[in-house]
C-alpha cells in the first residue's frame, strides 16, 4: 500500500471518529432534554409568538430582590411602571426580554448541588452578605407566582452563559444568558432620559433668582464654538471650550432619582435655564436644591418663530446632520413631555452645577502687563 493512501485512510478514520463523538454528545444532550432538563420552566417554554404574547399578558408584576433590597415593577392597562420611582414607566422591551427570557431559560449542564459551593457561582441566597444572587419572580394577574429564579455570575466561558438555580432547589445550572437583571430601579430605565445633541443648540440662557444672567450662543448652524455673550472688555472665557461644555449638557441626560411633581415644589430661588435650537425646539429647565438635594424639571415646546432655516443657496455643512423638519420637532415635543410632565429628576451633580453656572465660573480677567 502506498504511503499516501495510508495517510488518507488514517485521516478519514479520524474524521469518522470525531463525527461519531459529536453525534454521541448530541444524543446525550437530547436524552437529558427528554427528561425535562432543557428548560428550567418547561410549562412556560413554548417559544411561539402567540404563547409569548399570552405570557406577557398574564404577567402583572415582576419582583426583583438582592442583598441591597427589593422592588417591584407593576403593569397597568397602559404600561409597566416603578411605584417607588413615582410610577415612572419602564420600557416595554426590557420587560419583554426578562419575562420571555425567564420562560425560555435553557440549561446547558447541571452544576453543583452543594449549598457550600453556591457562593462560587454567585448563587448564595439573597439575604447573604457575600456572593448573593439576584432573584427574579414573575407574578400573574391573580397574584400567583408563575416562576422564580436566582441569577448568579457569568460563567468562565464568557458573558453568553451564566449560573442559575431555583430558590428552593440546591441544584445549580449553567444556562444561556438570554436576559439581563438590572440591580437598581434606575437601571431598568433607558440609559438617558433624553438627548438634544449640541449640533442643534443655538442659544442658552441661564437666569438666576438674583437677576444674574449667562447668555451663550452660536452664530449659525455650522459654527463649532458656543460663545459667551455680553462680556466686559477685560473678561475672557476661562477656556475656549467652556461654552461647548454647556452646549453639550443635554447630550445623554442620565438619571439618579425620580419624584412626582406633587412631592417636589420649586420656589422663587430656582435657577431657570432655557435651551433653544435652530430647528425650533425649546427646552425650559428649573434647577434648585430642595431639602439638601438637587432637582430639575423639564418642559419642551416648539416655536416656529425661533426656527432658523438653513439658506438654500448656502454652503453644504459637511459632517453635520440635516436639520429636522418642524413637524418632526412638534412630534418630538409630545414624546419629551410624556416623560417630563409628571416628574422631577435628580441628575449627576456635575450636571446640576452646569445648569447653575454663573459668569464668574466661566470667565477670567485678562492678563495686563504693567510696564515701568
Amino acid at each position: 500500500m502506498k504511503q499516501s493512501n495510508a495517510y488518507l485512510i488514517i485521516i478519514i478514520s479520524l474524521i469518522f471518529v470525531g463525527f461519531t463523538f459529536i453525534v454521541s454528545l448530541y444524543k446525550d444532550a437530547e436524552n437529558r432534554r427528554v427528561e425535562g432538563e432543557r428548560f428550567l420552566f418547561p410549562a412556560l417554554s413554548v417559544s411561539t409568538d402567540e404563547n409569548s404574547l399570552k405570557l406577557l399578558n398574564d404577567i402583572a408584576e415582576i419582583n426583583i430582590s438582592n442583598n441591597n433590597g427589593k422592588f417591584s415593577i407593576i403593569r397597568n392597562e397602559d404600561n409597566w411602571y416603578l411605584p417607588e420611582l413615582a410610577n415612572f414607566p419602564v420600557p416595554l422591551d426590557k420587560i419583554k426580554r426578562v419575562i420571555v427570557g425567564v420562560a425560555q431559560l435553557e440549561t446547558i449542564e447541571p452544576k453543583t448541588k452543594n449549598p457550600d459551593l453556591h457562593g462560587e457561582l454567585g448563587l448564595n441566597n439573597i439575604n447573604s452578605d457575600n456572593n448573593s444572587a439576584s432573584k427574579v419572580t414573575l407574578i400573574n394577574n391573580n397574584k400567583g407566582e408563575v416562576a422564580s429564579i436566582l441569577v448568579g455570575n457569568d460563567s468562565k466561558f464568557g458573558k453568553e452563559t451564566r449560573y442559575a438555580r431555583k430558590p428552593n432547589d440546591n441544584q445549580s445550572w449553567l444556562v444561556w444568558r438570554n436576559f439581563d437583571v438590572p440591580q437598581s430601579q434606575i437601571d431598568w430605565l433607558d440609559d438617558t432620559l433624553f438627548t438634544v445633541h449640541r449640533t442643534r443648540i443655538a442659544d442658552i440662557i441661564i437666569s438666576h433668582p438674583d437677576g444674574h444672567e449667562v447668555f451663550i450662543k452660536r452664530e449659525n448652524y455650522a459654527e463649532q464654538y458656543f460663545k459667551l455673550q455680553n462680556l466686559d472688555d477685560d473678561t475672557l472665557p476661562v477656556n475656549p471650550y467652556v461654552g461647548n461644555q454647556l452646549g453639550s449638557a443635554l447630550d445623554n441626560v442620565a438619571l439618579v432619582d425620580i419624584r412626582s411633581k406633587n412631592d417636589i415644589h420649586f420656589t422663587d430661588n430656582a435657577t431657570s435655564i432655557v435651551y433653544t435650537t435652530f430647528d425650533g425646539l425649546k427646552i425650559t429647565i428649573k434647577n434648585e436644591n430642595i431639602r439638601g438635594f438637587n432637582w430639575v424639571s423639564f418642559n419642551a415646546s416648539s416655536d416656529i418663530n425661533i426656527r432658523r432655516e438653513l439658506p438654500k443657496d448656502g454652503p453644504v455643512n459637511v459632517g453635520l446632520p440635516e436639520m429636522d423638519s418642524f413637524k418632526d420637532v412638534e412630534k418630538e415635543v409630545i414624546k419629551l413631555n410624556a416623560n417630563f410632565n409628571n416628574w422631577v429628576f435628580a441628575l449627576k451633580n456635575e450636571k446640576h452645577q452646569q445648569f447653575n453656572s454663573r459668569l464668574e465660573d466661566l470667565t477670567k480677567k485678562k492678563d495686563i502687563d504693567i510696564k515701568d
